[in-house]
């Protein structure tokens, strides 16, 4: 918690504060804990991540952390209304710069895939989420999208031909 309020007001000291943790390695620590820890303290780490991830610095700690993605997309909808909403806000960050044809955003969209993103963040959106998590929901997905040809994230084995529908 003491990082988060440390972190939290946005100013020129601040993003040289966030520079300092990134220096020791508060990226990786933070995945780390996330891994196994409980609600609370998960909550308390997304939140320090989707705030450091909105320096260029910080994104680019996340695009070297190989767990990243996968954690991310692992825990949404898992742990917490709140959690989810970290979760899909720095998604949000780490993919939009994808735009400008960032090509480690790029490999962390087909990371994203390959793990089940489009499909969790569909589901989120059909159990329902807050209006401005909504919107960034839609957002990832428009994007994800383009992308989902070029990966083959789907089960094209699936075939739905002969399946009969009710009239």
């Amino acid at each position: 918690m003491a990082i988060y309020y440390m972190i939290c007001p946005m100013s020129e000291i601040t993003n040289k504060m966030i520079l300092k943790f990134l220096e020791v390695g508060l990226v990786s620590s933070m995945v780390e804990t996330i891994v196994d820890a409980e609600k609370g303290v998960c909550e308390k780490a997304l939140g320090v991540l989707d705030r450091v991830f909105d320096t260029k610095q910080g994104r680019e700690e996340a695009y070297k952390n190989a767990l990243m993605v996968p954690l991310l997309v692992k825990k949404v909808i898992r742990v917490s209304d709140l959690a989810t909403q970290f979760i899909v806000s720095i998604l949000w960050k780490l993919f939009g710069n994808v735009k400008n044809d960032d090509v480690e955003g790029g490999e962390l969209i087909v990371e994203a895939l390959q793990v089940g993103a489009f499909q969790k963040l569909l589901v989120l959106l059909q159990v329902g989420c807050g209006e401005k998590t909504k919107e960034k929901v839609s957002e990832l997905l428009k994007l994800l999208n383009v992308y989902k040809e070029k990966v083959g994230c789907f089960n094209s084995s699936m075939n739905f031909k002969h399946l009969k529908k009710p009239f």
